[in-house]
This record gives structure tokens, C-alpha cells and sequence, in this order.
């Protein structure tokens, strides 16, 4: 085919315009956001509010370089992440991207022991995982089919090693698994622990049990390593909280973020550096960092979305919405054999996908049902590393209302009719 034959997006549907949790096409069809984009657009689309704020920094002025001149958008967004934060953090790395904060957070670590005793470079990380798509970032995560012929990049001297479940019926490893994990490396050489409370795209939603987070901070501790969160997925509000690692107590050294910063109006991400790391060194200055990271259009945008977030009370609004909406995916799933019970917290759900017991024999079943919900206008987001974690999230913006809410339902129930009856 040539390049003046390829139909417009590939062949998807072409979004002209989207307010609230509603998409429309240049056919003029109409879709619900049922995963918020790639699980970032936490404000819904069209926010007035926050696109003043980008038209007004744009009109001012769009790029400095942090090496070169200051911002007070920067500065300001600086002092927004860390009266959210709280005491513990000192710093705000800035990025494009939540790999890219993956990647600084990993230098950060290494940075940090780099004076030190010893060898401390194996960074311990839980399958499955997803931590981004950059090199670094992927190497760190047990999302096999995003490797695929990536080994030339991933061969670097600094070791990551995945935990894993030593019971197959258990998702994610208990803290005992953690503990064989730290005694089989040597604690003296373990640089860092990266997992994400509440997994996304590799492990559907599944999420650390708090005591287990307790445990990996001890664990931490004791030997000498750092304790890093990705939150790119769950920060600033997604999991009924502005961070979904609150919950346990447990106070990570490192917090990567990254979608709901911006809410998907900019492209941004961070690392948050708490009080312990790289005492009386400047972490952005040690990170170096991008082109782009810390633009002011972006960190204005990110403001906006901070500030709307906070006046809105859209941490407590997602715990709120989340657990009516877990109700209501609880008893669709009762109506189909191949859904079992939904997880997740907030408004990151999912539904996990039981391919086998089903009988479904073809591969991959969560993708059958998101193409069938976009065929009856609601777009889902596939997840899962394997049949044992195959699922689909429903994660619809914070903002969505009582009739966006409905309509995605009432979709999603016609979506899993048409599969079902394709059994």
C-alpha cells in the first residue's frame, strides 16, 4: 500500500473533538473514554480551566532552558508537587514522560551509592511490571512481549532482577518472595526496589497488600537500598488518593509520576526526591536531564490540572465513583463466564479475563472485547503479560458524570453480549 493510500490513523477512528469523558469522530460517531485515554486524561477532555492556562502560557512565552534561564511556572508547579508530597521530599526531577522519570530515578539511585562501599548496582523489581518504554526503563520491567528484540539494549552492567511469585496461584510476590529475593542478590549489592502499588498494563490493577509495602520499606532500610513507587499510572488522584502508596504508610525514597500530572493536555513527567536521597546534592543537576523537561507550557498546564484536581476534591471523587462503579462491574461480570471479579482501587479498575475457563481457545481474548466495546462506541484498554493476568481496565476520567457513567455500562454490557454469544 502506498503512503497515499493508507487510510487516515491507520485505519482507527479519527477523534476530532472530545469534552468530558465524550469523543466524537470525523464520521460524527460518538465514543465514551472508558480508559481515559492511555489512563492519563483524569480531568475528562475540553476542561476550560485548564486549557486557559496553556493558551495563556503559550501566548507568553513556551521554552526556556532550565541550564540557561528560571521559570515561575516551574517553580510554582515545583511547589505544588511537594505540598502534596508532603515533608519527605526535597525535589522535583522534571522529564517528557514517566519512562523517562522510570530512568531518572534509576540514575538517582545509582548516583546515591555511587560513593559507597561495595557493588550496588541490581535494582529488584516484582513480575509482572510495567515501568516504560525506554531502554533503561524497560529493562526494569517483566512485560516480556515490550523486550522483544531489544536485548542490545538492555545488556547493561547494572542487573535488574524480577521477583516473582513462588506460589503460580498468587499474582504478585508476598514479602517472603521479596525477602529470597534480597538474601539470593546480597543485600549490600541490592541499589534499589521499584514496584508499582496498584499495576496497570502488565498486571491489570493488581495491587500490593499494604503490609507487604511495610515490609519492602523495612526491608530497605535494613539493608541500605532505596525504595522506589511508580505512580505514572496511580499519581495525583487516579487511585482515590493522590498517591496509591498512602495507604500502607510505607514513605518511598523515590516517586516516579508521569499522566496525571498534566492529565494528558502536555506531555510531562517527574521523579520526586525525598529528604534521604543524595543529601546536600542537587538531583536535577545529578539527572541532567532532556531537551524539553520542565517547559514552561508544560509546567503551567500541569499546574492548572493540579490545582483543578485539588479544588475538585478528585482524590476523594475517585475513591467515591470507583466504588459505585466496582459495584456495577461486579455484577456484569456475574453475568459472564469468562470475567471474574473486578479489582483495583479508585478509578482503576479492571476486569480480569478468564480465557481458559471459558473455553476460549484463541488468543487474546481482552483484545476481542475491546475491539467489540469501540465497535459499540466505548473505547477500554487492554492489559496483561500472560492468560494469568489478561484483563481490561475500565478507568474513566475522575470527572465522569452520572450519564457518562451510564452510558459506558450500558456499552460495555452490549460489548460483552457480542462476545458472548461468539462462544
Amino acid at each position: 500500500m502506498s503512503p497515499s493510500t493508507i487510510p487516515p490513523g491507520g485505519g482507527r477512528p479519527v477523534a476530532v473533538y472530545g469534552r468530558g469523558a465524550r469523543i466524537r469522530d470525523e464520521q460524527g460517531r460518538e465514543f465514551i473514554d472508558g480508559s481515559s485515554g492511555a489512563v492519563c486524561v483524569n480531568l475528562g477532555h475540553g476542561v476550560p480551566e485548564v486549557l486557559d492556562a496553556l493558551r495563556s502560557q503559550a501566548e507568553r512565552i513556551t521554552f526556556v532552558h532550565r541550564s540557561q534561564l528560571a521559570h515561575r511556572a516551574v517553580d510554582e508547579l515545583s511547589t505544588e508537587i511537594l505540598s502534596i508530597a508532603g515533608a519527605d521530599y526535597r525535589e522535583v526531577v522534571y522529564t517528557n514522560s514517566g519512562s523517562e522519570a522510570t530512568e531518572t530515578a534509576l540514575r538517582l539511585a545509582l548516583h546515591h551509592h555511587a560513593d559507597g562501599p561495595g557493588d550496588r548496582s541490581v535494582v529488584l523489581t516484582q513480575r509482572p511490571s510495567y515501568h516504560g518504554m525506554t531502554a533503561g526503563a524497560l529493562g526494569v520491567s517483566a512485560h516480556p512481549s515490550r523486550r522483544t528484540g531489544l536485548d542490545a539494549l538492555l545488556d547493561g552492567s547494572t542487573a535488574s532482577v524480577p521477583v516473582t511469585a513462588a506460589d503460580a496461584d498468587r499474582p504478585l510476590p508476598d514479602l517472603a518472595d521479596w525477602k529470597a529475593a534480597f538474601d539470593q542478590v546480597g543485600h549490600d549489592r541490592v541499589a534499589a526496589v521499584l514496584v508499582e502499588p496498584i499495576g496497570g498494563a502488565a498486571s491489570g490493577a493488581e495491587e500490593i497488600p499494604a503490609e507487604v509495602m511495610r515490609g519492602l520499606r523495612a526491608l530497605c532500610d535494613e539493608s541500605g537500598a532505596l525504595l522506589a513507587v511508580d505512580e505514572v499510572m496511580t499519581g495525583f488522584g487516579r487511585a482515590g488518593a493522590w498517591f496509591a502508596h498512602l495507604g500502607s504508610d510505607a514513605r518511598p525514597d523515590l516517586v516516579v509520576t508521569g499522566k496525571g500530572l498534566s492529565a494528558g493536555y502536555t506531555p510531562i513527567g517527574a521523579c520526586l526526591v525525598g529528604t534521604r536521597v543524595l543529601p546536600g546534592r542537587s538531583a536535577t543537576e545529578l539527572a541532567f536531564g532532556h531537551t524539553m523537561s520542565g517547559n514552561p507550557l508544560s509546567a503551567a498546564t500541569a499546574l492548572a490540572v493540579l490545582r483543578y484536581t485539588r479544588e475538585h476534591r478528585l482524590p476523594e471523587r475517585a475513591r467515591r465513583v470507583g466504588g459505585e462503579l466496582h459495584g456495577r462491574l461486579s455484577a456484569i461480570a456475574a453475568r459472564y463466564r469468562f470475567l471474574g471479579e473486578p479489582r483495583g482501587r479508585g478509578l482503576l479498575l479492571a476486569l480480569p479475563v478468564l480465557q481458559d475457563a471459558a473455553g476460549h481457545r484463541e488468543e487474546p481474548l481482552n483484545r476481542r472485547i475491546c475491539s467489540a466495546a469501540e465497535a459499540a462506541g466505548l473505547i477500554l484498554y487492554p492489559a496483561g503479560i500472560d492468560r494469568a493476568t489478561q484483563s481490561v481496565l475500565v478507568t474513566p476520567p475522575l470527572t465522569v458524570d452520572d450519564s457518562e457513567l451510564e452510558d459506558l455500562l450500558t456499552r460495555l454490557d452490549s460489548a460483552l453480549a457480542t462476545v458472548g454469544r461468539t462462544e
